[in-house]
């Protein structure tokens, strides 16, 4: 069954709403616009103004994005609010379009995960061009400049660095004591300084595309699935699988645990490229077979008439908290179906909500 063709740019607003979300925007920004470095934070705001696009409507989404924009030309100037343009707007636009055009939600949220990822590539691309050399040497330099600045406080957090083992004692170690705070000789602070920075120089270039690639796919599935919850709490009749039926197909499931096992061991006869490769490749199949764990025990819920309230619940304990346990659930439930859902469902069985939903209206 084809979806109804609906507009969602120029759909009618919900003023109410509308503008609840812009005073919550403009109260928050400030917060917002300085807590843009957290990742969680950072792939948050694209599935938040997804859900307004469908639920409020165009007037609010684009009235959060100009708030945001408005903030950050403020605090951090006109790059640092074509930064935020650049990776908000075109995700919004992307999976607008894909729903105007009846794309189906899977499709959908595999277009906007790649406008995603292009989005951040072009936001690091603008930061590494104001930087004057790559983004994780920026950073890195910043983290030396910081410490060789703060003296005695720096120093005791470099001994405490060492006391964990995060960093190694140096030859010859000696510091002094005084006020509770500790003053390292210079050849010492320039040794730990150096092994810290090497440290986050090392971890940063595998965690940025590694948050890069999970943020992006995180926010094009879930994105897609607000938007389209969003159209439906007005009454729209759009593709949009029940979160009881998501499950990777068949064979994709073998396609990525392959990869995954090529990608291990190729990491572990050649370092360097194929590491970063597999590091990057690990967290998102952790991603995708998390959005399975959850998704089987939301079915199990669903077989037991539990209410969507519990499967939020489910959905971010297992996001967040709980996510190692969601990851093994995914595993087992794409190897063995251990809820029986592709067994009662079918290979389409996310069709059968959007079926359903068309037969009430």
């Amino acid at each position: 069954m084809e979806n109804q063709r609906i507009s969602v740019f120029q759909q009618r607003n919900r003023w109410g709403i509308t503008a609840v979300s812009l005073v919550l925007c403009l109260v928050l920004s400030p917060v917002l616009v300085l807590s843009l470095a957290v990742p969680q934070i950072l792939m948050l705001l694209p599935v938040v103004l997804l859900w307004l696009l469908g639920c409020a409507g165009p007037v609010s989404a684009g009235g959060c994005i100009a708030i945001l924009t408005g903030f950050s030309f403020y605090f951090l100037g006109g790059w640092g609010a074509l930064s935020v343009l650049l990776f908000l707007a075109p995700v919004l636009i992307v999976s607008g379009a894909l729903v105007e055009r009846g794309s189906p939600m899977f499709i959908g949220a595999g277009v906007s995960s790649a406008a995603m990822f292009i989005s951040c590539g072009l936001v690091m691309g603008l930061l590494t061009l104001l930087a004057g050399s790559d983004i994780v040497t920026a950073i890195s330099g910043l983290c030396r400049q910081a410490f060789e600045a703060t003296g005695k406080m720096g120093d005791s957090l470099l001994v405490m660095l060492m006391e964990l083992g995060l960093i190694a004692e140096p030859d010859g170690l000696s510091y002094l004591e005084s006020s509770g705070l500790l003053s390292l000789d210079a050849a010492a602070r320039s040794d730990m300084i150096d092994q810290l920075i090497l440290a986050i120089d090392s971890m940063l270039r595998l965690e940025i595309p590694m948050q890069m690639s999970t943020g992006s796919i995180a926010a094009g599935v879930i994105g897609q699935a607000a938007l389209r919850k969003g159209l439906r709490s007005r009454g729209e009749a759009v593709d949009c699988p029940a979160l009881h039926t998501w499950r990777i197909p068949e064979g994709w499931g073998r396609v990525l645990g392959g990869t995954w096992a090529i990608l291990l061991v190729f990491s572990m006869l050649f370092a360097g490229r194929v590491s970063s490769m597999y590091y990057v490749f690990t967290g998102v199949v952790e991603l995708l077979f998390s959005l399975q764990g959850i998704a089987a025990v939301c079915y199990l819920l669903h077989e037991r008439g539990k209410g969507s309230v519990l499967k939020g619940i489910v959905f971010v304990l297992g996001f967040t908290l709980l996510r190692s346990m969601a990851i093994v659930l995914g595993i087992a439930d794409q190897a063995v179906d251990i809820t029986k859902r592709r067994e009662k469902l079918g290979k389409t069985g996310w069709e059968i909500s959007f079926t359903a939903r068309k037969s009430e209206r």
